[in-house]
């Protein structure tokens, strides 16, 4: 929200490295407490177990958001602004939209799962309580994107949050975020682009 008042392209590096700044600083202080480093923030090795499950909950994820997108496209149209935010993004060289998948599945998870979740239920007293907040916060952060994204985000969020209270494990959310993202971002243009080829020269 400051670099949107700032009128800083979301994109940019600027907003980027400030995510990485913030997540970096949340695992200094947490590094400085073996516990906490380990079992709060949940930055333990993953087990079979909670990569199993983070395969599951993207595939999941995967088809219920290619239903959402489906039936949204009958029935609405998107937002000026969303266009726009997406032709921004999807302008970017692919190696920028690598960055800013690793960028969102990396440094959020940090915040909005592995501080705000593992060491908020300490801060508040109830890890329900901490869950709430930090889901509310990631959807609402996501606003700028229109009112109808918010929907697919709540679920994602919900979905990547039980994960996390249920594994403990920060890896496992990490990889359903990068998967989620990374399919949107840089798989779903590829083939938009490709299916506009054949259809062109077809």
């Amino acid at each position: 929200m400051l670099f949107r008042w700032l009128r800083f392209n979301q994109f940019s590096a600027v907003p980027r490295l400030a995510l990485w700044v913030a997540a970096i600083t949340v695992l200094v202080i947490a590094a400085a407490d073996t516990v906490a480093w380990r079992v709060d923030i949940g930055l333990g090795w993953p087990t079979w177990q909670s990569l199993g499950l983070a395969i599951l909950a993207a595939a999941i994820l995967l088809v219920v958001l290619s239903a959402y997108v489906s039936m949204r496209g009958k029935f609405s149209v998107a937002s000026p602004e969303q266009l726009e935010l997406q032709k921004n993004l999807l302008r970017l060289p692919f190696g920028h939209r690598c960055f800013v998948v690793m960028t969102a599945a990396v440094t959020e998870e940090v915040l909005f799962r592995g501080y705000a979740i593992g060491v908020g239920q300490h801060l508040l007293g109830s890890v329900g309580l901490a869950c709430v907040l930090s889901i509310a916060a990631f959807t609402l952060g996501h606003l700028r994107w229109g009112l109808a994204h918010l929907v697919p985000v709540f679920v994602c969020t919900l979905v990547i949050t039980l994960l996390f209270t249920f594994t403990q494990n920060l890896w496992a959310c990490i990889i359903v975020h990068a998967i989620l993202d990374g399919v949107g971002v840089l798989v779903m243009p590829v083939l938009a682009k490709r299916r506009q080829a054949a259809q062109s020269t077809g």
